[in-house]
């Protein structure tokens, strides 16, 4: 597990903890800079496109600007991880985090790299990034879910979520951090938003 979810001695490195793989390399477990648009460009052009249009909602590769946006997460109210494989140069393997909403709930979303799924790096990813929320007063972590995304929604089941909205192929769902999540009252349940907001005003079409 990752022990730790607040920097340590070495915080100027912003390194959250370390992970161990039982096949592979170990992962240095960090906040994100501004020096990995490179890395989560990597990262997201690694996706299959199913994964991608998981995440985003459409096929496309995202912008250099939204990726920019990732990496500056902090300055912006929220808080992002990047497991990065250990050692000078490491690629990254994942990304977590929120960015904060308007009403306080922070927005979150998780990548895991294929090849580095299936061994519970996303369920720790998650629990470290609802420990940061936690920490920071942020009561509620909301996502916008494709219904078919069935990885994503058994990994929130086991934290256990409320559904703030559904349409037909997605729902809008918040797991609690700070307190319990709250369900959104009749009437007030907005059509669905985009994953993290802005993201999908532009991005760049893969071939």
């Amino acid at each position: 597990m990752i022990a730790q979810t607040e920097p340590r001695a070495d915080a100027a490195e912003g390194i959250v903890g370390t992970l161990s793989h039982p096949e592979g390399p170990a992962l240095t477990v960090r906040t994100v800079t501004n020096a990995d648009v490179e890395g989560l460009d990597a990262l997201f052009q690694g996706l299959p496109s199913k994964d991608r249009y998981h995440r985003f909602f459409h096929f496309c590769h995202p912008a250099r600007r939204f990726l920019e946006q990732l990496t500056r997460a902090a300055d912006e109210g929220g808080y992002r991880l990047v497991p990065a494989v250990s050692g000078a140069g490491g690629a990254l393997v994942a990304e977590a985090g929120y960015a904060i909403l308007p009403d306080g709930d922070g927005e979150f979303a998780l990548t895991v790299a294929p090849g580095w799924q299936g061994w519970r790096l996303g369920r720790r990813l998650l629990g470290a990034v609802v420990a940061a929320a936690a920490a920071r007063g942020v009561p509620n972590l909301q996502a916008d879910i494709m219904a078919d995304n069935t990885r994503m929604l058994a990994l929130l089941r086991r934290r256990g979520y409320v559904t703030l909205a559904r349409e037909l192929s997605e729902m809008r769902i918040a797991i609690g951090a700070a307190q319990p999540a709250r369900r959104r009252q009749p009437g007030n349940a907005d059509r669905l938003g985009p994953l993290v907001p802005g993201t999908l005003a532009s991005c760049t079409p893969t071939a």
